[in-house]
């Protein structure tokens, strides 16, 4: 049986929107990709998508708007302004980038004010999972919208609702401070045998063989062994910002926020040290307080 998908439009092809949009591509989505540095969505015009020319072009036809925006001040400008919220009426509005709960829960009053339905749908993974269709998705919101949706979305990764809006968002950040706190753990010791002139390997062995061992250390090792940063999958700027909303919607909750507060300033001083576009593992650099000659960002 072929599954007839509803026309989309994808709004924002940086470095995770744009393995996105050719996963729906390859799905047989009709889709339109609009990106504020028109090179990047360019490429996708090759693969069958319509390139537009602005967002409000981008979403003219589509039944279903999907986000990809860096922050909620971009989601401000570029979909809840005019004249792209002049043309929400009866589509689907899906945010599947990170943002606070309570910026959540405005943009869906804005889209539903619009004559819009929103559903958010952050994904946990990066590039190589959204290339192999492995993303997390966690959907909040209607369970009757995501099943309006479901044969996009599970274009993505495995599927799950989570809650009403504003539940998903909220897990998405829980789990992003759990990949700033396990690689700041990790750079941490790493630094540590360094200094004191203990063979790495030594660190490296007992930890892979214990319970205190991640997969996800094993993917960043070669990065932190061999200090290069570049080409990143999650730059360090976007997991700053990532920490920061974290700190935030755990401050309001009325929970301690240290932990979160050295985060933040470890990936503060990486940023401040010319490490900001570099891949997040380069919060070692924050770490070691210094950018040396053999680092590459």
């Amino acid at each position: 049986m072929t599954t007839t998908h509803p026309k989309a439009a994808f709004l924002g092809t940086g470095l995770l929107g744009f393995p996105m949009a050719e996963r729906l591509l390859e799905n047989g989505v009709p889709l339109a990709v609009w990106n504020r540095t028109a090179a990047k969505a360019a490429p996708l015009g090759e693969r069958g998508a319509r390139v537009a020319e602005s967002a409000a072009d981008a979403v003219r036809d589509a039944e279903v708007v999907i986000l990809m925006l860096t922050d909620f001040p971009a989601i401000r400008e570029v979909l809840l302004t005019q004249p792209v919220i002049g043309r929400l009426s009866g589509r689907v509005v899906v945010q599947m980038g990170t943002i606070a709960p309570d910026e959540s829960r405005e943009a869906a009053a804005r889209v539903e004010e619009a004559g819009g339905a929103y559903l958010e749908a952050p994904v946990l993974g990066s590039i190589p999972q959204a290339r192999a269709a492995e993303l997390m998705v966690m959907a909040g919101g209607e369970p009757d919208l995501l099943d309006r949706v479901r044969p996009v979305l599970a274009c993505f990764g495995p599927l799950r609702h989570i809650g009403p809006v504003g539940a998903a968002a909220a897990l998405k950040l829980a789990l992003n401070q759990l990949i700033a706190t396990l690689a700041t753990a990790y750079a941490t010791g790493l630094a540590m045998v360094r200094a004191r002139g203990v063979p790495v390997e030594h660190f490296i062995e007992i930890v892979r063989s214990s319970a205190l061992h991640s997969p996800s250390f094993d993917r960043k090792l070669p990065r932190w062994l061999g200090r290069d940063y570049s080409d990143p999958n999650f730059p360090v700027k976007h997991l700053l910002k990532d920490v920061r909303l974290c700190r935030d919607t755990a401050a309001g909750g009325g929970l301690a926020t240290e932990v979160l507060d050295g985060l933040a300033r470890i990936l503060e001083r990486t940023i401040g040290l010319g490490c900001g576009e570099g891949d997040y593992s380069a919060l070692a650099v924050g770490i070691e307080g210094r950018r040396g000659e053999d680092v590459s960002c």
